[in-house]
């Protein structure tokens, strides 16, 4: 049997998010997508110069998706269950697809490492025959903000066929043997993959940090590649690689060419202290929707100083999902029905069935008073969080700030790597400026520091070092130079071959 191994990379080169990585095992006959995601900024840039545009062939045209031609795969995309959203609506385009089925393909899986939508988000437009394995709560979010979004072609999941772990299962595919675990990131959910193929041990760490809540959860990753490089897994037992190293890791590097000393828990401390002598009124705070540990950090410093936390129906919505089946404690809390710090704003007058499920949720628990509407801000006196996510949330609100109290600004957004971000904050602190109110950045990053990534490094002790997610990459070069490894930079659909000596 031929001990060999292909990786191509289709994302996640020489930029920060998009990951597609495509691994091809020859010895065991497997083809699978590590991430499929697409990146943010690529994608922002398409929606600016096609508005209208809605086919799978435009964003493979412009290099958002990888042309099928360049990929070895047969049929990747749907033929059926690409939604055009300006032709039809959400529910007829599910009456349409009843009964279609895509064409075979030799794809055998894609494994989502976390649910960031620059991680995910190509799965819409993918063969609904391929398996989609990604962590049960990882599914449910994104299904939460699929349900909670626009209904367009980048949302639309119907039909895709679900595969779902928690740490401590073991995929096997053919005789591919993956090992999903847990790792600390900014968002739940999220896993690093442990791949025992026929050529040896590869590890692809999605998105991680060693500075979070969960940062142990990261740890528990390097425990387990120590573990499985001494029993070799479950690979077959002719496998004759030398046990005891990782033949590649692939290893994302956002944050690979600086650092700074920062953690959840230093963001809250930094925030008591502003809070406990604070001489703001109120307080307007950015920063993503799916950053959990933020969300918690805000809601405990209001319930701290008795501060209403007032989210959106959206946010209500999408964070009450994630509540509902919770099993770990750190998904329970903050509780959306038992929190009666956090009120809810009616931002749309849209009706939307997530809207209507607000509303009974709190109904069902005698808590209508909790929602609020647009108009009931200017009427607010002091003490109050306002969330928005995005200079869109800003735009709804921004006239109906009270104009007789003093407030202020804190951008608490994870990485803003994103173009849009980088302009939806630099927008909302500038308009805010105008009207008196000062900025504040409170943040703590969601990717590893160079000192834990080198610390990272060696403790796998990998041969090959294969940087990814990253604008740095030759930095890796520079940083591990010396050390008893290869550090290879991918290229864009070149592949790169792994065989085992």
């Amino acid at each position: 049997m031929e001990h060999r191994v292909k990786l191509t990379f289709y994302g996640g080169i020489n930029k920060v998010g998009g990951n597609k990585v495509l691994l091809e095992d020859l010895g065991y006959d497997v083809k699978i997508f590590l991430d499929f995601g697409i990146n943010t900024s690529e994608f922002s840039k398409f929606r600016k110069d096609f508005p209208y545009t809605n086919e799978i062939k435009a964003l493979t045209d412009c290099h958002v998706l990888p042309r099928e031609i360049d990929i070895p795969i047969k049929d990747i995309y749907s033929k059926y269950f690409i939604f055009n959203h300006t032709n039809s609506q959400y529910p007829q385009k599910v009456k349409e697809c009843e009964g279609k089925v895509d064409p075979p393909t030799d794809l055998d899986g894609i494994l989502i490492s976390h649910p960031h939508r620059d991680h995910y988000r190509g799965i819409s437009f993918v063969n609904r025959n391929i398996p989609i394995y990604t962590g049960v709560v990882t599914k449910r979010i994104i299904k939460a903000y699929s349900r909670s979004s626009a209904q367009r072609f980048e949302n639309f999941l119907h039909g895709l066929k679900w595969i779902l772990f928690r740490t401590g299962n073991v995929i096997q595919i053919k005789k591919l043997v993956i090992y999903p675990i847990h790792v600390d990131h900014s968002i739940p959910a999220a896993y690093g993959f442990i791949i025992c193929t026929s050529a040896g041990i590869i590890v692809y760490t999605g998105d991680f940090r060693m500075h979070g809540p969960l940062q142990l959860m990261t740890a528990d990753l390097i425990k387990k590649v120590k573990d499985v490089c001494k029993t070799k897994g479950q690979i077959e037992s002719d496998f004759t690689y030398r046990e005891g190293r990782v033949i590649a890791l692939i290893c994302e590097g956002t944050h690979i060419h600086k650092g700074s000393i920062e953690s959840e828990r230093i963001v809250k401390r930094h925030l008591r202290k502003l809070f406990k002598i604070i001489p703001f009124d109120y307080a307007i705070v950015q920063y993503g929707r799916v950053d959990w540990d933020r969300f918690r950090t805000y809601v405990d410093i209001a319930k701290k100083y008795n501060w209403k936390y007032i989210i959106s129906d959206k946010d209500a919505y999408f964070y009450n999902r994630l509540n509902k089946k919770a099993i770990y404690d750190s998904m329970k809390d903050p509780n959306i029905e038992n929190t009666d710090n956090i009120v809810i704003l009616l931002q749309e007058k849209r009706k939307f069935q997530w809207k209507e499920d607000v509303n009974q949720m709190l109904k069902n628990i005698g808590k209508s008073e909790r929602i609020m509407h647009l108009s009931d801000l200017k009427d607010l006196n002091k003490n109050f969080f306002l969330y928005i996510t995005s200079i869109y949330d800003y735009d709804i609100i921004k006239n109906y700030l009270p104009k007789d109290l003093r407030g202020v600004f804190i951008s608490s957004n994870v990485d803003p790597y994103a173009e849009e971000y980088r302009m939806d904050k630099r927008f909302i602190s500038t308009d805010l400026l105008d009207r008196g109110v000062p900025s504040y950045r409170v943040h703590a990053s969601g990717h590893s520091k160079p000192h834990d990534i080198i610390r990272f490094v060696n403790e796998i002790n990998p041969e090959k070092l294969i940087p990814i997610h990253t604008e740095h990459p030759d930095f890796f070069r520079k940083l591990f130079k010396g050390e008893r490894l290869e550090v290879v930079l991918p290229i864009y659909n070149i592949p790169f071959d792994i065989t085992s000596s």
